[in-house]
């Protein structure tokens, strides 16, 4: 028998700005571990795993990104947050077609917010 944790947004919320806060000071292993605590108490949500795909960014390990935003974006194939790191990450790799794909499809789902504009500026320097 599976017994489930009662989580409220909040407590979530709280633990995912924790986990922005110390992959942000460069305290990569850790920000991971709650992310990775975060999906396993919200399974279906594509949040924690595009965040865990910042941290490889960052580290560049680029293709595991690019893994990670994808499995984000088979949990919310609509994600904007998603769409737009793996654009990024494409643009890393100079596969172009790809990139721009994604980054206009963030534009669309999130044309106001920051994916969009982070998504847009990101086009401007595809050649």
């Amino acid at each position: 028998m599976k017994q489930f944790v009662d989580v409220s947004q909040t407590e979530i919320d709280f633990l995912m700005e924790a986990g922005f806060i110390y992959r942000d000071a460069g305290k990569y292993q850790e920000a991971t571990d709650i992310f990775k605590g975060v999906m396993v108490l919200r399974p279906d949500s594509e949040i924690p795993e595009v965040a865990i795909g910042t941290i490889l960014f960052v580290e560049g390990k680029i293709d595991a990104s690019v893994d990670t935003y994808n499995a984000a974006l088979e949990k919310n194939p609509e994600s904007a947050y998603a769409h737009a790191h793996l654009g990024e990450a494409l643009f890393m790799k100079k596969d172009f077609y790809e990139a721009r794909q994604n980054l206009e499809r963030a534009m669309e789902l999130d044309p106001e917010g920051s994916f969009g504009k982070m998504a847009s500026a990101i086009l401007e320097m595809i050649p």
